[in-house]
């Protein structure tokens, strides 16, 4: 499964839970088709790591990673989080 677009849709912070959230619509492309999946990215600077919330769809713990990895090494995500302390990798 390719990510064809990412599209950064809000960020916030939840001081109760102290996590760093991105919301964002990913693109993916399947053989012949393309998909659409809104996710919420979120970053927990008190133990330095990252989750990855779909909406409406499940991953494995590892497929998870893998969409984490290339969602943050995204030129639109790098962009959007330069000079933030958000992204620490």
């Amino acid at each position: 499964m390719e990510i064809r677009d990412i599209l950064l849709n809000g960020t916030s912070y939840d001081p109760e839970y102290q996590f760093h959230n991105q919301a964002l619509t990913l693109v993916f492309r399947e053989k012949d088709r393309e998909r659409t999946m809104r996710a919420n990215l979120r970053y927990y600077p008190t133990e330095n790591t990252w989750d990855l919330n779909p909406i409406f769809y499940e991953f494995t713990e590892n497929e998870k990673e893998d969409l984490i990895q290339k969602i943050l090494s995204s030129d639109k995500v790098q962009t959007s989080f330069q000079g933030s302390s958000i992204i620490q990798n």
